[in-house]
Formats: structure tokens, sequence, C-alpha cells
């Protein structure tokens, strides 16, 4: 899962938005051993692992019955064949052979429902693979297929960064479904649309696929290529480990990587959700590893989703810092081999995993001793019109400038702009800034400034006020398009296109975002698919 976050006011911040957003772990009903037969038990052993083609060779060599079949209706599941799996299922229950409340009913009821449901939000879907091969998108709305090449540009990088670093290189597609509403993503998991709203989830690894909402449906978007890495890290793990690896592992591992695709190395936390660990760790006041359990999306609020996630990230982000690659190695080649999680992990420190944790609290600590207060707030799921994602009003937004002519200006700034007198809303505004040294690298008065400067044209002008603003919120679409275009008309066209990626991986549904990746396009296909989606 991934996290979400906001920054004041509104944004969504990257420490919990790529925590809230991603559940893997969730169980499902599994048969016991197959039933007896030893070629089902190794069917069983290989979907674990998402082996499908060892798990069809040892359904077909089992006898033929009910009890095959509802193992060859889970394989269609994961397979995404829905309707043949919906068919068998189906007839395997009508056969009455199963046995009322046996291992094998339950899970043919279970992957039944699934099937049924799968079909349904599904329906009316258009699928794209990647030119590669290794990547199927399956898009609910076609509108969402505009997000297809950068989702296959971005799996392409995390296909070969994370192969290397985890072990595991896959020869079949990875599916992705993309889902348009939060009751679709409950139709196809095992949580309900309380819990997806309750912590902002957004996305899903399990069935060996990747479910996911669009960021379309979200008011400012959120990190939806990180969130898919993330959900991509899940899935590698799964078949790393034959789903061996317990929540707490499997949460900790894709916050750590989800951004490998684009950074070697993980970046800090934000400060918000670092004050938050920090406190919690001096109160003692700690999400513990079996309150992870089933899922991070199942915690009952998103402050305790966020500390759930900033936990497991930095303690296995330690254990990489300080072990490397050896130390994962091993740490996963354990989990692998049957070995409970934390005593794996306590081999691969080399101590005891409570000596481990007590050296994690230490070095957490103090590495987040001066980390400052800020909100966390999950993704807002949009209800409206498809469009531009939402930006601030125009309301007296400075009363953090205090009460003197800074704010005075600036509010007659806003008042100014709010009647359409640009001009003079920016004299305003450049006021405000002379009148207080702060003000001038204040964050929102400098995107308000900024942005009017785009509207204005007044590229090289608004340059450096996004580039500040954007310093406190690098995840914002819409500031991140705003400085893209101001860049790409001051002439700066590597600038630009750093801005509008930032852009494109949290909401590339803002029109003019892609007028812009049009003239910077590598390829002409690429330049034709940022032209076919240009509205100004």
């Amino acid at each position: 899962m991934s996290g979400f976050r906001r920054w004041p006011g509104r944004r969504l911040a990257r420490g919990l938005m790529l925590g809230l957003v991603l559940l893997s772990a969730l169980p499902g009903p599994q048969a016991e051993a197959g039933g007896g037969d030893p070629h089902l038990e190794a069917a069983e052993t290989a979907l674990a692992s998402w082996d499908l083609d060892a798990a069809q060779a040892s359904i077909d060599a089992a006898d033929v019955g009910p009890t095959r079949d509802v193992k060859q209706g889970v394989l269609y599941v994961f397979a995404g064949r829905y309707a043949e799996a919906e068919a068998l299922l189906a007839a395997a229950l009508a056969s009455g052979e199963l046995g009322e409340g046996s291992s094998e009913d339950e899970e043919a009821h279970h992957y039944l429902a699934l099937a049924r449901g799968s079909q349904r939000a599904l329906e009316g879907s258009v699928t794209v693979t990647s030119p590669d091969g290794y990547v199927e998108a399956v898009f609910v709305d076609p509108k969402d297929a505009l997000l297809a090449p950068y989702l296959f540009d971005a799996m392409a990088s995390a296909r070969e960064a994370l192969g290397a670093d985890l072990g595991v290189l896959p020869t079949h597609p990875v599916r992705f479904e993309l889902l348009d509403d939060p009751l679709k993503l409950a139709m196809l998991t095992p949580l309900s649309t309380e819990n997806i709203r309750t912590t902002g989830t957004v996305g899903v690894t399990k069935y060996r696929r990747i479910m996911m909402i669009t960021p379309r449906v979200m008011v400012y978007g959120y990190g939806w290529i990180d969130t898919a890495v993330h959900e991509y890290v899940h899935y590698l793990l799964t078949m790393r480990t034959s789903n061996q690896a317990p929540v707490w592992l499997q949460e900790g591992l894709a916050k750590l990587l989800e951004t490998r695709w684009r950074l070697r190395k993980p970046p800090p936390l934000p400060p918000g959700v670092a004050y938050h660990l920090h406190q919690a760790i001096v109160r003692d006041d700690l999400v513990t590893l079996e309150e992870m359990y089933p899922s991070v999306a199942m915690l009952p609020s998103q402050e305790r989703a966020a500390l759930a996630y900033a936990e497991v990230e930095t303690m296995l982000g330690m254990l990489l810092e300080q072990r490397g690659r050896a130390g994962l190695e091993t740490l996963l080649d354990r989990v692998a081999m049957g070995d409970d999680a934390k005593t794996a992990l306590a081999t691969a420190w080399g101590d005891d995993f409570d000596a481990f944790m007590e050296e994690w609290k230490a070095t957490t600590r103090r590495k987040t001793t001066k980390a400052k207060e800020g909100p966390l707030r999950g993704p807002e799921f949009k209800d409206g019109e498809d469009g531009e994602a939402a930006d601030e009003p125009l309301g007296d937004v400075f009363s953090h400038l205090g009460g003197g002519k800074a704010r005075q200006h600036a509010r007659l700034g806003g008042l100014l702009q709010g009647r359409g007198h640009h001009e003079a809303a920016a004299m305003q505004y450049e006021k405000a800034r002379d009148a207080d040294r702060r003000a001038r690298q204040d964050p929102v008065l400098s995107r308000r400034l900024g942005k009017l400067y785009v509207e204005l044209e007044r590229w090289e002008e608004a340059v450096p006020l996004l580039q500040i603003a954007g310093q406190a919120e690098p995840e914002d679409a819409n500031l991140a398009a705003a400085l893209g275009r101001a860049l790409l008309r001051s002439g700066d066209t590597a600038g630009a296109a750093e801005a509008l990626g930032r852009a494109v991986r949290n909401n590339p549904f803002i029109p003019s975002i892609h007028c812009d990746l049009a003239e910077i396009a590598p390829t002409e296909e690429r330049r034709a698919h940022e032209a076919s989606h240009c509205r100004e």
C-alpha cells in the first residue's frame, strides 16, 4: 500500500499519499492442500507464488472432478479470465460434491463472487498492452487510457531497477486494472467502501493483479505512478516469498522502494510524517506490527495508517542502509524458506529482533528531532465533472502573514485578482513581498503571484516564485504544470520536462500539460499522443 499526504490546507502529502494507498496482504480463502490430491497440493503451492504455468500443469494431472474445477477456477481468476472462472466455479458448487462448509466450498464461493464482481466492475473496459509486452493495463473507462504510456515508461524502469534489487523478473504480463469508482475497488477486493474512504486507499495488489483507482476521479489527483510501482513491489514480493511475507514487511519494502523507478535512493520522510513518527516514539504510541494485520487499510484512521507506513519504511530503510543488498537478500531468502519474518530480520541484522527495534527507535528519534508538525490528510474522491485538478480559491489565505502591510497588500491583491484586474493584483502582491522580508519566501504568496504571472505570460518572473512554492509542495500537480510552462517558455527545456513529469505522475488530466509535453516529445508517436490530449 502506499500513502497520502496533503500540505497545509488541502494538498496531498507524499508520506501518506503512498502510504495509505496500497494494500496487498488481505487473506483469501485457501483450500486445505487440495483435498488430499498431491497434484492439487502442488497447484496450491504454485498459485501462492503466482506461477500459473506450474499450477496449470499440476491441475491437468489431477483427478477430474469438482475439486479440480475449483482450483482451475481460481487459476482463471488469477489469469483475468473471469467468465470462464464463473462458469467452472458455479458448476462445481451446483454439483453438490464439495461438501457444505468445506474449505473447497468456501474457496469456490469466494472466487465465484470475485469472478462475478470483476465482470461487473470491468464491464465496457479497454485493454492496452505495453510495447515490451510486460504490462497489461485494463481501463474501466476509456478516458483513462491516457495513462497508458506514462505507466508503461515507469514500469519499464521499475522492472529493471527492482528486478536487480529483489531478484524477481516476471516473464508474464503484469496486469493492472484501473478503476473509476471506490465501489468498484471494493467489488474486487476484501475491502469495504468504508475501509477505502476512511484510509484513502486507492490501490490493492491481490489475485495476481494490481487494482488502482484512476487519478481522474480524485479532487487533487494523487501520486499514481509511485503508487503503481509501490504495488509492483508487492507483486514481486509475493512471487519472491511465495506470499509468505507478512503485511508489515510487504508494506515497509513497498513504501521504501516505490520511487526506485525514478530515484536511486529513497527520499526522506515528509516533515509532517517525520514529526508524527517522532512523537509516537517519544510517547511510546507506535502502531504494533501485529496491529497492521490483515491490512494497514483497516486501521481506524489515516493518521494511524500514515504512522504505520512511516514505521515500517524506516525500519527496512535502516536495514538496507546499514546492511546493504546482502541484508535484504538474507531477509527475503529466510522468509521464503518459511522463517518468521521477525526472526529473518534479526538474522539479516545480525542481532536479536528486540535489539534491532531499540536501535531503530534511537536512530529514528534522532533523525526526526527537528521535524515540524504538519497535517496528515488523505485524497478526496471527486464527485463532479472531469477536468483540471481543483486549485485554491482566491479568498484571503494570507492570515499567516500577520496583521501588517504584507497581509494588507496580499488581501487587496486577492480581491483585485478575483475581479479580473490581474496587473493591479500583481502589483499588490509584489508590494506585499516588499513589505516583509519573510513574505518574499512565503510559499502561499509565491504560488499565487507565480501562477498569476503565468496567466499574464510573464514567464521569467513566474519561474523563481513557482520554485519557492514548489519546495513546499513538490507533488502538487497544478503547481508543477504552471512551473513547467513557465520554464518551457523561458527556454529551459530540461527544467520544463522535469516539472511536467511531476505534474503527470500526480494528475495527467490537466489538459494544458499535454500542450507543453507535445512541444518537447522525444518521438513523433509521443508527440501525437500529447497533441491529441492538448486543450488550453
